[in-house]
């Protein structure tokens, strides 16, 4: 299990740098198509590094946002809570995760047919 979060954090952060090189290259050579000068490459990099950084530590609640997605509670969600539990307790982890509910109304039409 630890050789896979390693691995993961070396592929994140290959693809962190690969961002950052194909942004920073991007509007260096914007910069330089209109003639901007030299203080073009560190304004590059400066935009690259920052929105990467942005991108890293905020994707979760753009992505959780855009989908509308809300925190699922013991009281409207309970079966969902108790998998989680249960999941939790089976693969021996100590920290709980965030649990989401997106709703989808394809989803609800499919309930829908098979109650029917």
């Amino acid at each position: 299990m630890y050789e896979d979060i390693k691995n993961n954090k070396i592929k994140s952060g290959i693809v962190i740098f690969g961002f950052i090189l194909m942004v920073t290259l991007i509007i260096y050579f914007i910069c330089m198509a209109f003639d901007l000068g030299t203080f073009s490459i560190v304004f590059a990099l400066i935009f690259s590094s920052v929105s990467a950084y942005i991108s890293y530590y905020n994707s979760d609640k753009i992505i959780l946002s855009m989908n509308k997605a809300r925190p699922a509670t013991h009281e409207e969600d309970q079966k969902l809570v108790n998998i989680l539990d249960t999941l939790m307790i089976s693969s021996g982890l100590s920290h709980k995760p965030k649990l989401y509910v997106v709703e989808d109304s394809r989803a609800k039409r499919i309930c829908n047919r098979k109650k029917s």
